[in-house]
Order: structure tokens, then C-alpha cells, then sequence
């Protein structure tokens, strides 16, 4: 019961999660917060038919590019045809000074969803038709994310490998039980991997997805590794209090953790091959959540050293100076680090309400560089993208509950509502 109540305690301080839920389709409710920019290419996306397969790679598919923001995208969910057999149809959309129609059409064949990209250019007059197949017909999104890869490619646009990715989550059942699951960016696809027991902060242990790393809550906190592909399910390390993975290395050789051993928790540096542990911090107030920056040669950290949660950095290695980063807000916490940048989440007061509200802020480990990246609604648990050009968070106003995307280069902002889950944490 120790353990239980030290690893509750310590995660209230950290992360101060509230309850979240989803929905499956989300193109409809998404809030585009900036206007779309003239000098990107004009897209049509069109669906040959009207079959709910067809229609729902389709949907999914413009979502994507809406979410990408390299197209202007056109598209009409009364229009279910095949318009690139028709000389007319092609001449009015030309008229309409588009460059491209993406046109989506698939066939079930049993449990199996094989759907084909029909991609027409005006500038050059030819059609590229690719293929796209999922085992799974609840995979979908993932043949809609792939068509939006590669129409982002095609005009050399920034790399987006992100789309393609597994968000890992962790969602509670009941009292005492939580899963781990994986889902595509938009929660559409879901599929639980662990189930039964207290199973809590998941995070991914290598760029390829197909390891990560939990923690599971019984009279002590264990940390384990979860093979997807194989179910190897390796002991990394216990705790009697909390023991979480913050942060893993580009290269996945070392780990960041948050322990507790006892009392109240440290930052602690774990080399895989060794299995060599180092205790970074050694404070007698809560220190959490660490994350690598500058190199993967400093972390930055939560710590109430000055009576709330705030943010602060340290070099790696063992008792080093801690320099505070962040100097605005009296409750700053849930992190995540890209490079030398930071966002957090700050509880401010609104300022047309008068109530609390979390706002998101990027900041610079190395600069006063300063943006803030929400302006309304409860916004938590920011995680940045592999690429660090996207940034994934959970946003609550008023009753709605949604999982954000801030497209940083583009500056534009994506809500995808969520329903009937209880979020505790998620990697991307």
C-alpha cells in the first residue's frame, strides 16, 4: 500500500491529469486555428464511390492533408464518382485553378482492405496510381496516412513520418486497472496490447516502435520492456515507490527515470547494455519527469525546489548545479524536450473567466525565447513528434475533451474530439 499512495502522490504533483475521452471520426469537429496560405498547391480529393471503406479512407485521407497543411484541400462528400473518366469534370476543376485531384477507391476482399491512390496532375496530364493494403479492415487510417505521405512527398514537401506513427497511451478501466494501447494520430485505431493490472506511463524504446517501456503498480512500481512482435516482456527495474521511464536516448541506450526508492523521488540515468544506475538528483522535495536536451549532454526536469512545480536544468551528471528555465507561472509541469526546446504546461488564470486553465509554452533551454501555443481551454501533456515540428497534447474546454495537434512550422492547430476513455499518459 506504501508504494501505491508514494507513486500516487508523486504522479498527482507531476502530471495533474484529468479524464479524457474520444470519438472515432474526428474530420468534422476539427479546429483549424490560422487561415490557409495561397502559395500551396490546390488538391481536389474526390471518392469513386460511396461504399463506408471507400468513404472513410477518403474522409481520413482529407483530414490528413487539412492536418499536414501543404495542400489547399478541396473535397465534397456528395461527390462519390469516378471523375477522372470524365474530360468534363477534369476541365471544371481546372477551371477552378486546382493542381492535383486525389481520387480514393479500395475493395474488401474478406478481412482484408486493399484501396488504390489515383493521383492526377494538371501541370504534367499524367495519372500515378499507387496501392495500399492493411490486414485489418480497422486499419484504415493507416492506408489514409500513407496516401497523405506519399501526396506530401510527391511535392516534396517537409518530411510528415510522423502520420504514420503509433501513439501508445495508457487508458483506465477501473479502479486499480489501466491498459496499454496503441492508436493512430487521430485515436481512430485502437488496439489494446496490455490488459489486467495497473499499467501505467507508457513510452516508446526505440524509433521503430516495437518496444516500449511501462511501469506496473502491484505493492511495489516495476518497470518493464514490452516487445509488440515477439511479447518479451523484460524486468528493467522496481521501486518501492514510484518507478516511471521519462525519457529515452536517440539511440535508445539510456533511460531517464523517475524513482523513488525512498521517500520522495529523483531523476536517476539508466545505461541499458550496463544496466548501470546513476542517481542524477538527490533533493528532499519531488524531482520527476525528466527529459534529455542540448545534445542528450544536460536534462531538464520537474522539481517543487521552490515550493511549486516549476522546471529547471541540470548537466548529466551526478549532484550538478540546477539552473531554473522557466520564470513565469506558479505550477509549471508536464514537459517534453526536442533539441534545446522545452513546451510545458502552465496553470494561469484565464484572463475573460477569472478560472484556471493550463496553457502550453515553448521555450529554449539555452535562450529567453518564449511562445506560447494555446490560448484557451485546459491543455496537458504536451509530447513533441519524432521531427519535432509537431506537437501532440490533451485539451479539455468547457465539456469537451479533445487530443491536440500543433503543427509548429505551419502554425496551425488540430482538435480531434475524444470520447469514452481515460487517458493517463501517451508517447508518440
Amino acid at each position: 500500500m506504501y508504494c501505491l499512495r508514494c507513486f500516487c502522490t508523486i504522479f498527482a504533483f507531476c502530471m495533474m491529469f484529468a479524464l479524457h475521452s474520444m470519438s472515432l471520426y474526428a474530420e468534422d469537429k476539427t479546429i483549424v486555428v490560422t487561415r490557409q496560405t495561397d502559395n500551396i498547391p490546390n488538391i481536389q480529393v474526390v471518392s469513386s464511390d460511396g461504399a463506408d471503406n471507400t468513404m472513410a479512407i477518403y474522409k481520413m485521407l482529407v483530414q490528413d492533408l487539412r492536418t499536414l497543411g501543404h495542400f489547399n484541400v478541396y473535397y465534397d462528400d456528395t461527390l462519390r464518382a469516378d471523375v477522372l473518366q470524365s474530360d468534363l469534370a477534369l476541365q471544371d476543376y481546372k477551371n477552378k485553378n486546382m493542381n492535383f485531384i486525389a481520387q480514393v477507391s479500395q475493395k474488401k476482399k474478406g478481412n482484408t482492405l486493399a484501396a488504390t491512390l489515383s493521383l492526377y496532375e494538371y501541370a504534367s496530364g499524367k495519372t500515378i496510381t499507387t496501392e495500399y493494403r492493411e490486414d485489418e479492415i480497422e486499419r484504415y487510417p493507416f492506408i489514409a496516412h500513407a496516401m497523405a505521405s506519399y501526396l506530401n512527398d510527391y511535392i516534396k514537401a517537409p518530411k510528415a513520418d510522423w502520420l504514420n506513427r503509433y501513439v501508445i497511451f495508457s487508458n483506465y478501466v477501473d479502479s486499480g486497472r489501466s491498459n496499454i494501447l496503441i492508436a493512430d494520430y487521430t485515436f481512430t485505431y485502437q488496439k489494446t496490447i496490455i490488459s489486467n493490472g495497473l499499467n501505467m506511463f507508457p513510452k516508446w524504446a526505440d524509433n521503430d516502435q516495437q518496444e516500449f517501456y511501462y511501469t506496473l503498480v502491484t505493492h511495489e512500481a516495476t518497470i518493464y520492456k514490452y516487445n509488440m512482435y515477439n511479447g518479451k516482456n523484460e524486468k528493467i527495474i522496481s521501486s518501492q515507490g514510484m518507478a516511471v521511464v521519462s525519457d529515452v536516448s536517440r539511440h535508445g541506450d539510456k533511460l531517464l527515470l523517475s524513482l523513488a526508492p525512498v521517500g520522495l523521488s529523483d531523476i536517476f540515468l539508466y545505461e541499458i547494455k550496463s544496466k548501470k544506475l546513476t542517481q542524477l538528483t538527490r533533493y528532499s522535495g519531488i524531482d520527476v519527469n525528466a527529459h534529455f536536451t542540448n545534445n542528450e549532454k544536460s536534462f531538464v526536469f520537474v522539481s517543487d525546489r521552490l515550493g511549486y512545480p516549476n522546471i529547471f536544468m541540470q548537466d548529466l551528471i551526478p549532484n550538478a548545479n540546477v539552473t531554473q528555465i522557466v520564470f513565469r507561472g506558479r505550477n509549471n509541469s508536464a514537459i517534453s524536450t526536442f533539441g534545446q526546446y522545452v513546451v510545458y504546461s502552465s496553470r494561469e488564470s484565464d484572463e475573460e473567466s477569472g478560472l484556471n486553465v493550463f496553457s502550453l509554452y515553448l521555450v529554449s533551454a539555452n535562450s529567453d525565447y518564449v511562445r506560447r501555443l494555446s490560448k484557451i481551454g485546459t491543455n496537458r501533456i504536451p509530447v513533441f513528434s519524432h521531427d519535432g515540428d509537431s506537437i501532440m497534447f490533451l485539451r479539455q474546454q468547457k465539456n469537451e475533451q479533445a487530443i491536440g495537434i500543433i503543427r509548429l512550422s505551419i502554425n496551425k492547430s488540430f482538435l480531434f474530439p475524444l470520447k469514452n476513455i481515460k487517458i493517463q499518459a501517451f508517447d508518440w
